[in-house]
């Protein structure tokens, strides 16, 4: 208010005008007393002065010892309780922890849009707790709290300080195991769903998602991850909650789900998660079976109208076996890194990222192209790896796509030098550990490597093994990469023969 403003001024003016006073009588008093005090001295009755240099141990003060460094990384341990449910932490000290429950399902379980409404329900009403009662608590905790939905997984997640470990644990395990879908909850979960699905059609990179999805695959990967309108929106608000609630019973089962903390001790953990965790039913391997929709590469075309000013495109291929190929995960990640790429403005400064292929090759020769980056979407036992680009109306999508394909297949004949491969491999290096400074991501890689593996392999052995990656191993891995059945996606002005004439030229 003004009269507000008017006072702080006065309070402000009041103060400069005390520390004038103040410092004029401080300098007149050293000026009459020829003391050799400086005046912060004067005003806090310091009356010695330290004059040695920040190199040197101050005089009178003991060192004390510093805290040797671990001699080796923090290690994760795995338990898995008697109903199947595993516990995994990692004890890094610190002030702060990570708590996540990672739950096996996701889109590829239902084609009804349930899986976008569980990540929208997220931290709702419990049998044991109001919706209102979880937000005070997490607020009183000082914590976050966030979810995802993932076309095989669901994650849920909760940070804050360290000793409020058992609270938080507490909170996260009532929102993901309790839920009672009440349905005035629902009716309003279900609306900010269909927002999300009617705002989809103006979001070209979401759409392009959904479309490379529909034509790589067949089976469960290839259902909607956003719930579909026609679907959701016809479906009664009590017949809803009780699919939702269906849902959880069967999928939200011991087997299914990891508790996994970053920054917890394996013991302060356990005796928590044994006690919270203890109602989760076991899983049945016979409802396992009959609730998963196998999928399968198919490879194939899917050519979206215009939805802005621009067109957008996916060039991918199988990526088989998926997360469970290990030696292939490791190949990828340094294909990746060596296609690169990214926008035609590089906001990291002047020459960020000049150097991979589609940087120098593509964006740097094509000023009509927008946007030209490497695209993976990787899952547990299959994938689709490639190359993606935006370019304004006006470009030539057939040119274009003629020389990604040239790009993939250079890689593929080992048209890369030593330095290349060397500056790939240091990239993904670089980027993995500069990953896992953060807690949030610690947690999540313990999560996601439990939940697929049962346990998590050690970064010095990823490290090793990319390291050993040779040229000729690439190579071999695009070249057998490039021969399983293309998958292109596109949205905007491009040719129903692009596909035949100029992909499938080069890809027989």
């Amino acid at each position: 208010t003004a009269v507000g403003s008017t006072t702080r001024r006065m309070a402000t003016r009041v103060g400069v005008l005390g520390l004038r006073a103040l410092s004029s009588s401080a300098l007149a008093a050293q000026e009459s007393s020829g003391a050799n005090k400086s005046f912060l001295s004067s005003v806090l009755g310091q009356t010695q002065r330290f004059t040695a240099p920040l190199t040197q141990s101050l005089p009178g003060v003991t060192q004390v010892n510093a805290v040797p460094a671990p001699t080796e990384a923090p290690k994760t341990e795995v338990t898995t309780l008697g109903n199947g449910v595993k516990v995994a932490t990692e004890a890094t000290h610190s002030t702060t922890a990570s708590i996540g429950l990672y739950v096996e399902c996701g889109s590829v379980n239902e084609r009804s849009g349930l899986t976008h409404m569980l990540d929208k329900l997220a931290f709702s009403s419990t049998a044991n707790r109001s919706s209102f009662r979880i937000t005070r608590e997490v607020e009183g905790l000082g914590a976050t709290i966030g979810s995802g939905a993932g076309r095989e997984q669901m994650i849920y997640a909760i940070d804050g300080v360290r000793t409020t470990i058992p609270e938080m644990t507490e909170v996260l395990v009532d929102s993901v195991v309790n839920p009672v879908f009440n349905t005035w909850e629902v009716e309003e979960k279900r609306r900010a769903v269909l927002k999300d699905a009617a705002e989809l059609r103006d979001n070209s990179q979401a759409m392009l998602e959904e479309a490379v999805h529909i034509a790589g695959f067949s089976g469960g990967l290839s259902n909607p991850l956003v719930a579909p309108p026609q679907a959701l929106g016809n479906i009664d608000g009590e017949e809803l909650a009780e699919l939702l609630r269906a849902y959880v019973q069967y999928n939200y089962t011991g087997s299914n789900m990891v508790l996994a903390v970053s920054g917890a001790e394996h013991g302060e953990v356990l005796p928590l998660a044994e006690k919270l965790l203890e109602s989760v039913p076991p899983t049945t391997p016979e409802v396992a079976q009959l609730l998963g929709d196998p999928s399968k590469y198919s490879g194939g075309q899917v050519l979206l109208p215009p939805v802005d000013d621009m067109n957008h495109m996916v060039l991918a291929f199988e990526f088989e076996g998926g997360y469970k190929n290990l030696q292939g995960s490791t190949m990828m990640q340094v294909l990746l890194s060596m296609l690169g790429g990214g926008g035609s403005f590089s906001a990291g400064g002047p020459g960020k990222g000049m150097h991979s292929r589609l940087y120098a090759n593509i964006l740097n020769n094509y000023n009509w192209v927008a946007n030209c980056s490497y695209f993976s979407s990787v899952y547990n036992e299959t994938g689709l790896v490639g190359v993606s680009a935006s370019f304004f109306d006006g470009g030539d999508s057939n040119q274009l796509v003629d020389t990604l394909c040239g790009e993939l297949e250079s890689i593929a004949n080992g048209k890369f030098t030593d330095e290349e491969l060397d500056r790939a491999k240091n990239a993904t290096i670089s980027q993995v550990l500069y990953n896992l400074e953060s807690k949030g991501i610690i947690c999540e890689d313990i999560g996601r490597q439990v939940l697929l593996y049962g346990k998590r392999f050690p970064v010095s052995e990823y490290i090793a093994d990319l390291q050993k990656v040779s040229k000729k191993d690439l190579g071999d891995f695009v070249k057998k990469m490039l021969k399983s059945k293309p998958t292109f996606a596109a949205i905007g002005n491009f040719s129903d023969r692009l596909y035949t004439d100029v992909i499938g030229k080069r890809f027989n």
